[in-house]
């Protein structure tokens, strides 16, 4: 097996509920194991045997190396797989796989207006993002966090207020209406046009939402990026 796709075995520690419906998952950091805030990667539960469906899915980092754990977050429901309902099953001591991360979900320039949109689920890996800009003491410029959630119940909460806090160029809205949400990109977007980067992350059809506003505003996708999240079930 190639070193492009090295696979790691972690030891679970704990579960933490994020929300009614929304799960973290956090994992003892495989020694080897290297990964850059905003990254994905596939996780495998080895002990998920179920006929007709994928042992595996592929969940953002949430944390970052400096914080010396694995953790991926994911939604579950009733109506979620039965591979994603044995998560709840994990007990401490149980193990699961990783391969190296990928992805260039990244912010590029701290001194550049950036916009980190997400959906739902899709703020796993800003708070990689925002995590790895703490612990560095970087004071941006000027970004904006727009998280938006039509239940109202956000993951990270106290985690991603702390942080707001500590810095006067970071602006955290926490939006419940996807009309406002929308309307507070536009916004951004007509003030900043291309002198501004663009990070978007959700599901597929948010994602392509919300590029088609941003583009029929002029900004141009060069300015743009998207993490897909693929497979809520």
């Amino acid at each position: 097996m190639s070193d492009l796709n090295k696979t790691y075995e972690m030891v679970f520690k704990r579960m933490i509920r994020e929300t009614d419906e929304i799960y973290s998952f956090v994992f003892e950091k495989p020694g080897e194991l290297e990964w850059k805030p905003g990254q994905h990667a596939i996780f495998r539960n080895m002990e998920c045997k179920v006929e007709g469906d994928k042992n595996y899915r592929i969940f953002s980092l949430a944390s970052i190396m400096e914080e010396d754990f694995v953790m991926f977050s994911t939604r579950i429901t009733d109506q979620s797989t039965d591979c994603k309902q044995k998560l709840l099953q994990l007990k401490a001591g149980d193990r699961m796989t990783v391969e190296d991360p990928q992805g260039r979900f990244k912010i590029e320039d701290f001194d550049k207006p950036t916009c980190l949109m997400a959906g739902g689920i899709g703020i796993t890996p800003i708070r990689a993002l925002l995590q790895n800009m703490d612990f560095n003491c970087i004071n941006p410029k000027n970004l904006v966090v727009l998280y938006s959630d039509d239940r109202g119940d956000f993951a990270y909460e106290d985690t991603l207020k702390w942080i707001n806090r500590k810095y006067d160029g970071l602006d955290l809205k926490l939006i419940s209406d996807r009309h406002e949400f929308m309307e507070e990109i536009e916004n951004f977007a007509k003030e900043m046009r291309n002198n501004a980067d663009y990070l978007i992350s959700g599901t597929p059809g948010m994602n392509k939402a919300i590029t088609d506003k941003l583009t029929s505003l002029g900004v141009e996708k060069v300015n743009i990026k998207t993490d897909n999240f693929i497979g809520y079930k």
